[in-house]
């Protein structure tokens, strides 16, 4: 299947509306543009679906050094020591 497309004096292009009902594509949305040697690859920048494979790459890898993720509690805890530790830093480095 092949569409044409004209590029306006701004740049832009208007995807055909039978391929943005095709891709689910609406006003708003982004796409991911990538030059593949004389060609132009346009894909819809799925950002769940990205968001769901960062999840489990992080995953893996918490696994596969065996490191165990932090429950709710516990990750408050972390940071509330972070800061604090943090802000007695900054105390004692203004006394000096």
């Amino acid at each position: 299947m092949t569409h044409t497309a004209t590029i306006s004096s701004k740049g832009q292009i208007t995807l055909p509306a039978e391929l943005r009902r095709q891709f689910k594509l609406h006003g708003g949305d982004t796409i991911i543009i990538v030059k593949r040697g004389n060609a132009i690859q346009i894909t819809p920048n799925d950002w769940k679906q990205g968001l769901d494979t960062l999840q489990k790459e992080v995953a893996a890898h918490l696994k596969r050094h065996h490191i165990q993720p932090l429950g709710d509690e516990a990750l408050d805890e972390a940071i509330n020591e972070a800061a604090a530790e943090a802000a007695t830093k900054r105390y004692e480095r203004d006394l000096r």
